[in-house]
């Protein structure tokens, strides 16, 4: 079983417009042996269609073959819908774009979903982030990302307390004996994530004290997505954390997203049990403004590690070939 280790991290300053800056590097650009660019944002497939993203988007940086290059996205955990998406694929190498910019098209689908103006009241905080990861066997003090979830909340009056057990089952699962864990805190400015915080005290009260807690980066309205792990990841790598790490994020529709991050001499103390993940294909088309996003949509809520992908290869037989592989 392969390790999946990281290999890079950037987080890409943007103006409060969301404008790319124009020092970005290309999709794949130093990163040698890529057969995988995955991009991924909260705004769903439309992002890939504003006017500055596209053209950076179809930028080339290779000579030999090209990568197979996809979208993927749910919600403010599409950060992790894109490793499960390289989880379960036959690639070793991969490159994860996280994209929310720009903030106008960001926000107005943050709107949509009942979570920005008129809803909730929380705003875009533009951003990019690039990540690149191999499979691979992890050498001493290499980070290795592993047990990757997407969990939905259940159907039924009780579906936000099974959603908050099995999240629970979760980390109890993953730290196992182990007493130096850290956990970010997946804290934002909303009731529901008062929620479940309030949740997991009074379930999982033991379990919790056994956590080192960490801050989540948001502490008022100021959002930012799904590019908020990202940033809490770069804070612990640059704070020198030891440890296992548990890093978790709350995404619409009832869904939490999470993954655990350790060095590769700390083997994972326990065994974490997973759904398989399922890819939603998504065709390519226009996307048009006020229509609610796919991850609004009750036919798509429910179920685990469940996630939308599209396919930018431009061999439509290479599009039914990835689907396929699961």
């Amino acid at each position: 079983m392969r390790d999946m280790v990281l290999r890079g991290l950037h987080l890409f300053p943007l103006s409060s417009q969301g404008t790319l800056p124009k020092t970005l590097p290309a999709p794949g650009e130093g990163a040698e042996g890529l057969d995988l660019i995955l991009f991924c944002s909260s705004g769903e497939l439309g992002v890939m269609q504003q006017q500055d993203i596209a053209a950076w988007s179809r930028q080339q940086a290779f000579c030999q073959l090209s990568p197979r290059r996809a979208f993927v996205s749910l919600a403010c955990a599409s950060w992790y819908a894109a490793l499960l998406e390289f989880e379960r694929s036959p690639c070793r190498h991969a490159e994860i774009w996280v994209i929310e910019s720009p903030a106008s098209f960001i926000q107005e689908r943050l709107d949509c979903a009942g979570l920005g103006h008129g809803g909730a009241g929380l705003t875009v905080q533009p951003g990019i982030a690039r990540m690149v990861l191999q499979k691979c066997q992890a050498k001493h003090g290499e980070l290795v990302l592993e047990a990757c979830a997407l969990f939905a909340k259940p159907a039924g009056l009780r579906g936000t307390e099974q959603l908050i057990k099995r999240y629970g089952a979760w980390l109890a699962a993953g730290l196992g004996d182990d007493h130096a864990a850290g956990w970010v805190s997946f804290a934002i400015a909303t009731g529901w994530s008062d929620q479940l915080l309030a949740g997991l005290s009074h379930w999982f009260p033991q379990l919790m004290e056994r956590l080192t807690r960490l801050p989540s980066m948001e502490t008022d309205t100021v959002h930012l997505l799904a590019i908020k792990p990202l940033h809490e990841l770069h804070r612990e790598i640059a704070q020198r954390h030891s440890g296992t790490l548990f890093i978790t994020t709350l995404a619409a529709g009832g869904r939490i997203g999470c993954v655990v991050v350790r060095t590769a001499e700390r083997a994972l103390p326990g065994a974490v049990q997973r759904d398989k993940p399922h890819a939603v294909p998504v065709p390519a088309g226009s996307m048009l403004p006020g229509m609610p996003p796919d991850y609004c949509d009750p036919q798509y809520r429910y179920v685990d590690n469940q996630y939308f992908l599209t396919e930018m290869t431009l061999c439509s037989q290479c599009s039914r070939t990835w689907n396929d592989y699961e």
